[in-house]
């Protein structure tokens, strides 16, 4: 299991999320800013609401595109 990342890659959601989601989708053609994990890698994602709160960090596990498993 590797912890991947990238330096300052940043994007917007496509479209709103749930605190249940199981993915998101960024806006297109941006996805690939992000490393492409594979079998145990991961990478973390920070989430900033549009006034600046609330803050949310979560763990990706796959990327297809510009879609994120999270």
């Amino acid at each position: 299991m590797s912890v991947l990342y990238t330096n300052n890659a940043a994007t917007n959601l496509a479209a709103s999320i749930t605190n249940v989601a199981t993915s998101l989708t960024v806006t297109s053609g941006t996805g690939s800013l992000f490393p492409n994990p594979t079998n145990t890698d991961y990478f973390l994602v920070t989430l900033i609401g549009i006034s600046g709160s609330p803050i949310e960090i979560v763990k990706c596990t796959s990327r297809s595109g510009d879609t994120l498993t999270i």
